[in-house]
């Protein structure tokens, strides 16, 4: 188990213990989309350098430096709607979920795409 969980939280290990450089990974993104809009609305946007990856049957790959942080952002077609995802590091084998049922910001980006785009 204890094996298990140092595999899964390896890059915040390394990065915490700044142990070697960064490796090139490809890392592939599980999207959990708790939201009443497609899959294919999220894309995966790397932090560092801005650029995105789009959910294909619920999973987006991205080469990206293992440890630098990724986040789940609309896609470019709705600009004009603001949504707020949660950054992790990247990993070869990670998960995240769109939840749209959550708090008031959620709330308001769910609002403001049915005035935008309609239902």
């Amino acid at each position: 188990m204890l094996l298990y969980l140092t595999y899964k939280g390896w890059p915040e290990i390394r990065h915490f213990l700044r142990v070697g450089d960064p490796q090139q990974i490809t890392a592939e993104v599980r999207l959990t989309n708790r939201c009443s809009i497609p899959d294919d609305s999220f894309v995966v946007r790397q932090v560092q350098n801005g650029r995105t990856a789009a959910f294909s049957n619920g999973v987006a790959r991205v080469d990206v430096l293992e440890g630098d942080y990724l986040e789940l952002q609309l896609s470019a077609r709705y600009r004009e709607v603001q949504f707020n995802g949660f950054r992790q590091r990247a990993s070869q084998s990670m998960t995240m979920t769109a939840d749209c049922g959550k708090g008031e910001r959620m709330q308001g980006t769910m609002d403001s795409m049915r005035d935008k785009f309609g239902d």
